[in-house]
């Protein structure tokens, strides 16, 4: 299978391109939009030193890779028809890919930054790495613009990222290394001593190549706790999914 390259059982199978399993009961509706998938390849031995010892770093081709998403938040409570007020906001994620003790495969986020004070506080609550900054998004002229500066009592950061989209990957999901870094169903937190698993459901990524003209993200790694990279990302570009977020289960 490709992706399965390492003796060591690190590597990672090709995730389907939709969800293998629904989520029937979501806690909250959202919207990923306008996102910008960034990956970087690392040693998998740096990568295993920021990720808990219960999970599993996967790799593709020998390497753990490392990815930053901006992209536009809206959140939408199940029953509710609309979006309410400040609910949609601007998110950064630093993320990995791993698998837990079942050898269920997952998201672990490294570092998370968003401007809506609200949703750190709920999202921390559950172990997830948030922090708040000041963000923007600007889509203009084929070009979208990712910003960030420091927020209230964050500390230093920042980072700025310019995306140029390109053509639709044929077939849109991409082959075995864009689904290794898209196409993930679930994300691992830790509350406390407990490992928890969040599900998600949404149709296949439409991914389109993308130029990345600016790439100011040293802070992120620097707060993620890896060296930042020296090399231009691999880069993907999606207008957005719909997604189904379902309840968090405790991993045993």
């Amino acid at each position: 299978m490709p992706g399965t390259d390492r003796p060591d059982g690190r590597a990672g199978g090709v995730p389907p391109s939709a969800a293998p399993h629904r989520v029937r009961v979501p806690t909250n509706i959202h919207r990923w939009d306008a996102i910008s998938f960034l990956h970087w390849p690392f040693a998998p031995a740096d990568v295993e030193r920021v990720v808990p010892d219960d999970l599993r770093v996967l790799t593709h081709d020998g390497m753990a890779w490392v990815s930053v998403t901006p992209f536009v938040m809206c959140v939408r409570p199940p029953g509710v028809a609309v979006v309410p007020p400040r609910w949609t906001f601007p998110e950064t994620n630093v993320r990995t890919y791993v698998a837990g003790p079942d050898g269920r495969e997952g998201l672990w986020f490294l570092h998370m930054e968003v401007t809506a004070l609200w949703f750190v506080v709920a999202l921390r609550a559950l172990g997830l790495p948030y922090v708040r900054r000041w963000m923007s998004v600007e889509v203009d002229a084929g070009q979208v613009a990712y910003r960030s500066r420091p927020g209230p009592s964050s500390g230093a950061g920042g980072h700025e990222i310019l995306v140029r989209p390109g053509a639709e990957l044929e077939p849109p999901e991409g082959g075995a290394w864009d689904r290794f870094v898209t196409a993930r169903w679930a994300a691992f937190h830790r509350r406390g001593p407990v490992l928890l698993r969040t599900p998600v459901e949404h149709r296949a990524w439409r991914l389109r190549v993308a130029e990345v003209t600016t790439c100011s993200v040293d802070a992120l790694f620097g707060r993620a706790g890896l060296v930042p990279p020296s090399v231009p990302p691999r880069a993907h570009f999606s207008s957005g999914v719909q997604v189904r977020v379902g309840v968090p289960t405790v991993v045993r």
